[in-house]
């Protein structure tokens, strides 16, 4: 019974840390609800406000749509979600696009494929162990060089010693990007538009659909800014703010965000990060969430990515 509740406190607090609802069912000894931090220390250090501007691999898991503007890469990204909880989340992602049809003016390319696994652990205590494993793929076209559509799929399974936790299921996110102009863009992501998991005790269950609006502004030479806002069913869930600085001197860029809570009570919590250019293609990334109620403390991210 102990490493039952340590389960489900360290699958609650995996779900809550990023501010997401999620359900409690009375008649059902689920586990995890699948509802994971996303990937990445970029997309973090700006509290997670990307989606109508992200261009790199972690397109896959914010906007699948983004990475239209990505050119071919890969990267890596591990984060201890509750310090000295001993509850760790590793993922790895790819990106590229398909056949040699990018808009020279835009960036865009016409086709692109991307890819994330996803591995969250936790040590429960008592011998016993949690673990889920995720595997996304994203498709994206562009009809026109500014308007990009996107479909991602994704399937989860969830595995621990404890009766009744294990699960299994799919999901799809759908997605749209407009570039506007040069210097503006907006887009729409609906995530877990389509869901399903399957708990071993024979219960059904849905994922919470989300549904995401951003607009991004980009100042030449000097910041990018972007507003993002979340819809739950019930309301207004989010709003997230961030900034990014272009690279300095070709080698250091800056970046912050905050995340406005505005169902329930309402709570914020700040982000700040930066990213290191080691070389022409390698890019260290780190990202620090704190909540203004501490309710987690200090959360670091850290990623690398690769472009060739």
């Amino acid at each position: 019974m102990n490493a039952r509740r340590a389960l489900i406190a360290l699958c609650c607090a995996a779900a809550a840390l990023p501010a997401l609802p999620l359900r409690v069912h009375a008649d059902s000894s689920q586990g995890g609800a699948f509802l994971l931090p996303r990937y990445g220390a970029r997309a973090w250090g700006m509290a997670g406000a990307v989606i109508a501007r992200v261009d790199d691999e972690s397109a896959v898991d914010w906007n699948p749509a983004g990475i239209a503007r990505a050119s071919r890469s890969a990267g890596v990204s591990y984060v201890e979600l509750v310090p000295g909880a001993f509850l760790t989340q590793s993922q790895a992602a790819v990106v590229m696009p398909l056949g040699h049809t990018r808009n020279a003016e835009t960036g865009v390319a016409r086709h692109s494929a991307g890819a994330t696994y996803t591995n969250l652990s936790a040590d429960v205590g008592a011998g016993e162990t949690y673990s889920e494993n995720h595997l996304r793929l994203a498709y994206a076209y562009s009809p026109q060089p500014v308007v990009t559509f996107a479909i991602a799929g994704q399937v989860f399974l969830a595995r621990s010693g404890v009766d009744h936790f294990d699960a299994w299921g799919t999901s799809v996110d759908m997605a749209v990007t407009l570039l506007v102009s040069p210097s503006w863009s907006v887009a729409l992501v609906g995530r877990d538009a389509f869901s399903r998991y399957t708990f071993e005790d024979g219960l059904d269950d849905n994922k919470e659909r989300q549904y995401v609006a951003g607009i991004a502004h980009k100042v030449p030479g000097a910041i990018d800014l972007e507003a993002d806002f979340v819809y739950v069913h019930d309301g207004w869930l989010h709003t997230l703010v961030g900034a990014e600085t272009p690279f300095i001197y070709n080698r250091v860029a800056l970046r912050s965000g905050i995340a406005i809570l505005s169902s329930g009570e309402g709570r914020a919590s700040y982000s700040f990060g930066a990213s290191v250019r080691a070389t022409g293609n390698l890019v260290l990334h780190y990202a620090a969430t704190l909540d203004d109620e501490n309710a987690f403390g200090t959360t670091q991210r850290f990623s690398l990515g690769v472009r060739w």
